[in-house]
């Protein structure tokens, strides 16, 4: 047994200002923000991890609430840590168990195992199936502004374009969110759909912008437009109207970018998903991805991890991929960050529409210090 500990916890607030926001059906997004957590042994090792979130609470939680747990225990013990934190969490809110905080901690963990064990982290995950995976493009976001043919327009013309190098890619729907309504998204799917032609794989993400009645109208017409799957159809509360849709229609359910790991037990239990989407980095990290994996697969269900952070969130994620049967998708962000961009060097990227699944000890990506400098938030509003 190695003998090490874990000798400090460190968070770090990342931010930058974008020029132009976006908007999915939720909000305007006009910035892009990130929280790292960095662990490091007693021997010098130093394992990264990524929380979901905004830096302004979350750093606190890690820090003053969680961070205590496991200083001094041994990092080799992530999946008994995990549940410590778990528990140290629920603690302490009672109600609410702060998952993204705890997904920082438990990926960093990991990523510190990797390298003391000089294994990557998929293959102490339980073994690499696979050492690439076809990538999708998520991007397609709103435009500010309230012209209908200039959305239509420029979604397009970005969705052409990532067709071209991914041959597969993710819309968003919900823009009720400029005063439109579910038959201005069906039109957006059709018009996108024309112009990228049959052979294209297009998904649709709506943010929970629906009504289980408009859900299941916009789902029906999106069967028709030959939709690879439809997701987040409803509020994630509703797991009855997951399980509702699911039956109803015959384009497949996916979700899970906002479920806990309890919620999707419930999800299961009541067939409401085709495709699940845990995120690593809002989940609780890779040791209850990973469970949730074992869960899906048992269901006969499908894993598509949720991706949308830096490029350490986005290796833990291809690290949880490596490990699944059927074969999965990563989810390829496209849309504007500048904190992705810079915070790995040439970070993760396709090639012929695949990406490699790191193959280092531990998470193999390096984090940029330099970049962590530019965009590190100490102070403020820190959104």
């Amino acid at each position: 047994m190695i003998d090490v500990s874990v000798e400090s916890v460190e968070t770090i607030g990342l931010s930058a200002t974008l020029e132009d926001r976006f908007g999915y059906a939720q909000e305007w997004v006009d910035s892009r923000s990130a929280v790292l957590v960095r662990i490091e042994a007693d021997d010098g090792t130093v394992g990264w991890g990524e929380c979901w979130g905004p830096v302004a609470g979350t750093r606190e939680i890690v820090e003053e609430v969680l961070a205590p747990t496991i200083l001094g225990e041994n990092p080799l013990h992530v999946e008994r840590l995990y549940d410590h934190l778990y528990d140290a969490g629920r603690a302490t809110y009672q109600t609410v168990v702060p998952l993204p905080a705890i997904s920082g901690l438990d990926i960093a963990l990991w990523d510190l195992k990797g390298k003391l064990m000089d294994q990557p982290v998929s293959v102490l995950l339980g073994g690499r199936e696979r050492e690439e995976i076809r990538a999708y493009a998520t991007g397609h976001y709103f435009r500010d502004t309230a012209d209908l043919g200039v959305q239509y327009s420029e979604i397009a013309d970005e969705a052409a374009a990532n067709a071209d190098r991914l041959g597969a890619l993710k819309l968003k729907t919900g823009l009720s969110l400029l005063g439109y309504g579910p038959t201005e998204d069906v039109e957006l799917v059709r018009r996108v759909r024309e112009r990228v032609g049959d052979d294209v794989t297009m998904m649709v993400d709506a943010n929970y912008a629906y009504t289980r009645r408009e859900a299941r109208e916009v789902g029906r017409r999106l069967d028709g437009l030959g939709v690879h799957w439809f997701e987040e159809p409803v509020a994630p509360e509703d797991i009855d109207g997951y399980a509702s849709l699911r039956a109803d229609l015959e384009v497949p359910i996916a979700g899970g970018e906002c479920h806990t790991p309890t919620d999707f037990t419930r999800l299961f239990d009541v067939h409401g998903l085709d495709i699940a989407q845990p995120d690593v980095c809002i989940v609780g990290g890779l040791t209850p991805g990973r469970r949730i994996v074992t869960r899906a697969e048992e269901h006969g269900i499908d894993v598509v991890p949720h991706a949308w952070g830096t490029p350490v969130g986005l290796a833990a994620s291809l690290h949880l991929i490596a490990t699944v049967d059927r074969e999965p998708w990563l989810e390829y962000d496209r849309s504007p960050n500048p904190i992705r961009d810079a915070l790995t060097g040439p970070g993760i990227t396709p090639d012929d529409g695949t990406v490699s699944i790191p193959s280092a000890p531990g998470l193999g990506v390096d984090v940029d210090l330099d970049a962590v400098a530019d965009y590190r938030i100490d102070g403020g509003d820190e959104r």
